[in-house]
């Protein structure tokens, strides 16, 4: 649902601290950019149909991105004509770890080696301090990690704000390996950092132990050795591009590929040496766009280190969670519906070679081109269609499925924030 179908005079207000407030902000900050959204008071109105957009510059410190924050949060209030006093509190996904509360705890995955440092503050604190200048008013900031962002906006899209019992296991594919676990529709901390699947060391499958002999111990961005998202990332993807295009990588796929009546095209080979060469991020973006559009066999042979180890994930997550669903989120997503299914049927097979026991066993969601159903399966209250609760278990076991949220984090980030208000 958007704004066109109800006016914005006509959104439901709450009076807070003597304010007459109708609106949530949503941020989605990256290292590269920052996106922002906006919701009505139960987030299950979208009010612009287009996120704005702009450079976060967090390389340049936490001020230069929360002058960037301020600069389209006024964006989105003068593309709705509505005032700072309208707005009930702003939430901000952040690719680091955050607590419960909100409070950011280590700037991983922000600012260089050089301005680090800089964001080694009371991130949520300062923007909320800023925003209280810039309106006149105390304006509640929450923060939360992007992957817990993205997992709850996922499982409001599929059960809207029931709580009915559930447990989900879900993954973000990108730079690195993001992760979040969600039971009864809200984010699970543990003790603090619960759901960091990425740094899980996960052996590989023996099935698989020959493709993986020439790396067996890659060390992780965390220090550690072994973690999943050494294979089953952007940056895994990377490091694994060098060895593929050396000629013991060539030969090696070249004769596992002919054993399955397939050929090693020459021209992708050289192609990818070539970006390589000069730009190995876009050399790995290249092997996904190959293997999507193309299929060519190479580099599907390449993506596959990331689907077999998606597999032993949940597969070593199962007997200790028992998910109804395990959800595959992130860049991925974004191939087309052949390449999602052949994908699914990878992770599958890995997860049947890792995990023999029946209790366990899983199925891949035959969905695979399900639409992205947004607002207009949930009404209010969180209900579905027709005033009815969508079910909150799949049919299956441990079903694994693709994400159904397109680009909308800021909205879990509201949604999370809007869970963490009613805990308290």
């Amino acid at each position: 649902m958007s704004l066109d179908e109800q006016s914005f005079e006509a959104l439901a207000h709450q009076t807070v601290a003597g304010r007459e407030v109708c609106l949530r902000i949503g941020v989605d900050m990256g290292g590269s950019d920052v996106k922002f959204g906006v919701t009505n008071l139960d987030a299950d109105l979208i009010l612009l149909p287009e996120l704005v957009k702009l450079p976060s510059l967090s390389q340049e410190g936490p001020q230069k991105s929360i002058s960037q924050i301020i600069a389209g949060i006024e964006a989105v209030l003068a593309a709705l004509g509505a005032a700072w006093t309208e707005v009930a509190d702003v939430a901000v996904t952040v690719p680091c770890p955050c607590s419960s509360e909100g409070v950011i705890l280590a700037a991983t995955n922000l600012g260089t080696p050089e301005t680090k440092h800089l964001w080694e503050l009371p991130f949520g604190e300062l923007l909320a301090e800023t925003i209280h200048g810039k309106a006149g008013c105390a304006i509640p900031v929450f923060a939360c990690n992007d992957a817990n962002a993205a997992a709850q906006d996922d499982d409001f899209i599929r059960y809207g704000l029931n709580t009915d019992p559930r447990t989900s296991v879900f993954i973000t594919t990108g730079t690195g390996l993001g992760g979040c676990v969600i039971a009864n529709g809200t984010v699970f901390y543990g003790s603090g950092q619960a759901g960091e699947l990425g740094h899980l060391k996960i052996a590989v499958p023996a099935a698989y132990a020959n493709r993986f002999s020439a790396d067996p111990n890659p060390e992780c961005g965390c220090g550690g050795y072994q973690c999943v998202e050494t294979r089953a990332s952007l940056t895994g993807l990377i490091r694994r591009i060098n060895w593929a295009l050396s000629e013991s990588g060539i030969a090696l796929i070249r004769e596992v590929l002919v054993s399955a009546g397939k050929q090693v095209n020459p021209e992708v080979v050289a192609k990818l040496q070539e970006l390589y060469s000069v730009a190995p991020k876009r050399a790995a973006y290249e092997v996904r766009t190959f293997a999507d559009t193309q299929q060519d066999p190479f580099c599907r042979w390449l993506l596959e280190d990331w689907a077999i180890m998606i597999g032993a994930l949940f597969a070593s997550i199962s007997p200790v969670l028992h998910p109804n669903l395990f959800i595959i989120g992130g860049g991925l997503t974004e191939m087309s519906d052949e390449a999602r299914a052949w994908f699914l049927e990878v992770v599958q097979r890995a997860y049947d070679t890792t995990n023999a026991q029946r209790c366990f066993e899983s199925r891949r969601s035959s969905r695979i081109g399900a639409s992205r159903r947004v607002a207009s399966r949930i009404g209010t209250n969180g209900e579905g269609p027709c005033g009815k609760a969508p079910s909150a278990r799949p049919s299956g076991n441990c079903e694994i499925v693709w994400s159904e949220s397109a680009d909308q984090g800021w909205r879990g980030a509201i949604l999370m924030g809007m869970r963490a208000k009613k805990a308290r």
